[in-house]
């Protein structure tokens, strides 16, 4: 016989699951400011403390919200298996359309410019 308390531990063991999945978007979002600022070591190292910070914050918000406060080790574990799945599957695809952007925009960017070194070398003859 399973006590009320444990009767829903399954479905907050889910919910707590996706919410860590959801948070994995952070660290592409994290990686994404890193590479716009010229991957920086001083940003890279204020942003993951940001995101550690509030990685502890919104497990511990939703632990507080679906479990009643109780923080329990399969929780925590749960949490950082949304993360590692999502890093290992949507972050994957992420990086890799990332990258083919990057490549795209930069391809257009050295046609302009060489586009307008032609034109500025048509100019000065």
């Amino acid at each position: 016989m399973l006590l009320y308390e444990t009767l829903s531990q399954p479905l907050i063991f889910l919910i707590v699951l996706a919410i860590g999945f959801g948070c994995g978007f952070l660290f592409d979002a994290r990686n994404l400011v890193c590479f716009l600022c010229n991957k920086n070591k001083v940003v890279g190292i204020l942003l993951d403390v940001l995101i550690g910070l509030s990685l502890g914050a919104v497990l511990l918000l939703s632990v507080l919200a679906f479990n009643y406060g109780e923080l329990r080790l399969y929780l925590i574990l749960s949490f950082l298996f949304g993360i590692f799945l999502q890093r290992i599957s949507v972050g994957r695809m992420i990086a890799k359309l990332s990258k083919r952007w990057y490549t795209f925009f930069k391809g257009i960017v050295s046609r302009l410019n060489g586009k307008q070194k032609k034109s500025k070398e048509s100019v000065d003859c």
